[in-house]
């Protein structure tokens, strides 16, 4: 399976992108720092892997709304993430 291209132009508004997840989710539900983007770069299948940007864990239904639809708008793509068993292989 090839990996998408990582897309330049989002890479260089890393930290615009942070502050606007912070603000919907809180600073505490945003993971930045490589440590803990490390545990989200594969699931239970590490076949593949690829460092995320970054990692929002949304606490309500609210929460999703709005960060999905902020990346929406701004052309962030977005990976969804359950247990991260891999069963179904992404």
């Amino acid at each position: 399976m090839q990996m998408p291209a990582p897309d330049e132009a989002i890479l260089s508004r890393r930290a615009e992108i942070a502050a606007a997840l912070e603000d919907i989710v809180g600073e505490a539900h945003v993971m930045a720092d490589d440590a803990s983007l490390k545990t989200y770069e594969s699931d239970g299948l590490s076949a593949y892997r690829q460092m995320p940007l970054l990692v929002a864990l949304p606490g309500t239904t609210k929460e999703v709304s709005r960060l999905l639809a902020y990346c929406a708008r701004e052309g962030v793509k977005v990976v969804p993430r359950g247990a991260g068993t891999g069963l179904s292989g992404g």
